[in-house]
């Protein structure tokens, strides 16, 4: 009887993951949720989301592992217990290296991609004929540290008057060291830099900015979020104090959360 149970469940179970991997699909997800399949080429796996075009993600494994076949249990322990490393090809052919790592992310484990680009984690993993379906929430944002919550409150400092700040964003951050007066994005950009020692577009502290203002304006359309706010003429530096001040709250309160 229980042999029997055990294969039922089995192919109830191959049948799900079947029609997960066969219904998932781009149309099917959210805006910001990007879904990529993953194949075995040589030593490492390789892949791309279908409307991304010359935009590759790899992961380098040993031949070994590859030859075994594709297991998700033997691929957690890999990432856990070994140095995992990848790139990011642009479609200009650039490229940028991926480091791969297991975080612990609503009350699981899963697999957590740090890019230059940002810091994904990989959700809905499936492996099928070989093939490695994930999909990665484009807007991610990585756990919170306390060198985020650092981070905004130099970028607070340097924003502290009203003579400090400007509504003429264009994205190129030297002027605004030179003068001394900020965008609230190099601002938050100049003390990423010196609070965290490097430059990620989408840290946690520049993340939890931009869902703040994704909070207070709905549907804004905003092609470069902080830029946007910032340059809107209806901002005023109390609107800015006010969204870092926001930022704050939740990125201490996360932390209190992950100190319990």
């Amino acid at each position: 009887m229980k042999k029997h149970i055990l294969i039922f469940f089995f192919i109830f179970w191959f049948s799900v993951c079947q029609l997960f991997a066969q219904k998932i699909s781009q149309d099917t997800l959210p805006d910001n949720h990007l879904l990529f399949t993953l194949n075995i080429l040589n030593d490492r796996l390789e892949g791309a989301n279908e409307y991304l075009e010359g935009f590759k993600i790899s992961m380098d494994l040993s031949n070994q592992f590859l030859k075994n076949g594709l297991d998700i249990n033997n691929l957690m322990s890999i990432v856990r217990n070994q140095e995992i490393t990848g790139t990011v090809t642009y479609p200009n052919g650039r490229t940028t290296q991926i480091t791969y790592e297991i975080v612990h992310h609503r009350e699981t484990e899963e697999i957590y991609m740090k890019t230059s680009l940002g810091y994904f984690l990989w959700q809905n993993v499936v492996i099928q004929d070989d093939k490695l379906f994930f999909v990665i929430n484009w807007w991610y944002c990585p756990p919170a540290r306390k060198v985020d919550l650092e981070t905004l409150k130099m970028t607070e400092q340097l924003l502290a008057d009203a003579t400090d700040w400007h509504k003429k964003d264009d994205r190129i951050c030297e002027n605004d060291i030179e003068s001394n007066s900020w965008s609230l994005f190099c601002a938050l950009k100049y003390a990423s830099i010196k609070k965290m020692g490097e430059y990620n577009h989408h840290n946690t502290a520049m993340q939890t900015i931009r869902f703040v203002i994704d909070d207070l304006i709905p549907d804004h359309g905003f092609e470069h979020t902080l830029m946007d706010y910032n340059n809107l003429p209806s901002t005023e530096h109390k609107d800015i104090l006010s969204v870092l001040t926001i930022a704050k709250e939740r990125i201490i309160k996360e932390i209190k959360k992950t100190e319990k």
